[in-house]
């Protein structure tokens, strides 16, 4: 089962979470409802308790007979530019392209995307980072991002390399798009490093872009 970060506390919580998610853009039954709500988080509500939850909702309507009521958004989550974010994110050609190496840090990026900013900036930016080694080590050039004592350099470095460095007459990244990154390279750092702050995800999405732009480029060096 998923783990969520906090446990929601009450049926109308896990509902809003999964319509976040996209579980209601098809016509969900009471049952339904109940199995995903204790599939994802754990939570045993009663029939009741989620019935008065669906009930209140108002991003949801009901729709069919009593008996065989099912529940489909009124609204969407996301908006367009989100959407279509997502759509080039998680693109079946860039996702072949990452392969399994890269999966756990994908399923992860999928889980958290449009619900946690701060989990999303950091997963955003480890995949930028394990990317720019892995192409590194593709072409056998993994000790351009060690120091003179051979230890990594940090990420700011590895992709100021990235843009400087040529396989076949072309650059890992293209500068302009190094230069740009680096909008997300901060949002990771400030995920991972500051216990007191939290990214949220409107300002990760003008930097998508870019980072979406950035995995493309790197990936045509594995």
């Amino acid at each position: 089962m998923p783990q969520s970060i906090t446990k929601p506390t009450n049926a109308f919580v896990c509902i809003k979470s999964l319509w976040n998610r996209g579980f209601f853009k098809d016509g969900r039954t009471l049952n339904e409802v109940s199995a995903e709500i204790i599939s994802q988080f754990g939570n045993n509500f009663s029939p009741v308790e989620i019935s008065k939850a669906l009930g209140k909702a108002p991003f949801l309507r009901c729709t069919g007979k009593r008996g065989s009521f099912r529940y489909i958004q009124k609204t969407s989550p996301v908006n367009k530019n989100l959407e279509s974010i997502e759509e080039n994110l998680f693109s079946k050609e860039l996702l072949k392209k990452l392969g399994s190496p890269f999966e756990s840090e994908i399923n992860d990026l999928q889980w958290n995307f449009n619900h946690s900013g701060t989990c999303t900036a950091f997963l955003l930016r480890k995949i930028l980072e394990k990317l720019i080694f892995k192409t590194f080590a593709k072409n056998n050039l993994s000790q351009k991002l060690e120091d003179s004592n051979g230890r990594g350099i940090g990420l700011e470095a590895m992709v100021n390399i990235a843009c400087a460095e040529k396989v076949g007459g072309a650059s890992f990244l293209i500068p302009k798009t190094g230069e740009k990154i680096k909008g997300i390279k901060f949002l990771g750092d400030v995920s991972a490093h500051n216990p007191l702050t939290n990214v949220d995800m409107e300002t990760i999405i003008p930097q998508m872009p870019y980072i979406i732009t950035a995995y493309k480029e790197l990936v045509e060096k594995l």
